[in-house]
């Protein structure tokens, strides 16, 4: 499998001054393989809990659906894919779409590749320059569970590693984390605990519904926030995955 460096960034100009809100909505969503882009972007345009975000984590995508989603609702956007997809045949990676000005951006490779298709997993970042607040804002897809579970965790302690740096930086991490169990869950929370980030998502509920049973795969971790509500939002047909939300207020020692 071919590992894909490129950064694409472009999307709809936010320089123009604005009043930072007293509280943050941060999304992430799995749209599956970035094949309903337009779909996703009408309810992230539309739907109530989701059309007034000021960042979005999206997973799966490629670089035409990041930018249509990035159009559609007017924000600025950092996308990396991380390889081509076998099934599709193009490309499939993390973004980053931001309300408010980004600046550098970057990629992280995660440690091991799937065991079934080669694919490599990665971690997309940049910075959004909300009022005079700096937020890194990454947005991470680990492998699945046919990794083993020492992989998995060592797929976690990146992500902390990666994200430790500069610990007065305000922090939002967002993604399909594939925690099919409790004990999965666990292990992300603990590594980055480890850099002082939160569940700003425990109690949200489930992400996704497969063969009748639920699991809650998407989380938002923060540092120097506090959440004050979290919610999914069911319905929706852009996706096998329910986008995931929480509203944030910086805390006041950030």
């Amino acid at each position: 499998m071919v590992q894909i460096s490129q950064i694409f960034q472009g999307g709809a100009s936010t320089s123009s001054p604005r009043e930072v809100p007293a509280q943050l909505l941060v999304v992430s969503w799995n749209i599956e393989f970035g094949v309903q882009a337009a779909a996703a972007a009408a309810a992230l345009l539309h739907s109530a809990q989701l059309s007034d975000a000021d960042l979005i984590l999206l997973q799966e995508m490629d670089e035409q659906g990041t930018e249509l989603v990035a159009r559609t609702v007017g924000l600025e956007y950092v996308y990396v894919p991380a390889s081509i997809h076998p099934q599709t045949g193009r490309n499939f990676g993390n973004a980053v779409l931001s309300r408010w000005p980004l600046s550098d951006p970057g990629v992280v490779s995660l440690p091991y590749a799937s065991a079934v298709q080669g694919q490599p997993r990665h971690l997309v970042h940049a910075v959004a320059h909300v009022g005079p607040m700096r937020i890194r804002a990454c947005s991470v897809h680990t492998e699945v569970a046919t990794l083993s579970p020492p992989k998995r965790r060592r797929q976690f302690a990146a992500i902390a590693d990666v994200t430790s740096a500069g610990p007065d930086e305000l922090l939002v991490i967002g993604g399909d984390f594939n925690t099919l169990t409790r004990r999965g869950i666990e292990a992300v929370t603990s590594s980055l605990s480890s850099i002082g980030a939160h569940r700003a998502t425990e109690g949200a509920g489930p992400t996704l519904r497969r063969g009748g049973r639920e699991f809650s795969l998407d989380h938002i971790y923060t540092r120097s926030f506090t959440s004050i509500s979290c919610g999914v939002v069911a319905g929706l047909s852009a996706s096998d995955h329910r986008p995931i939300w929480a509203r944030l207020t910086p805390q006041a020692t950030a």
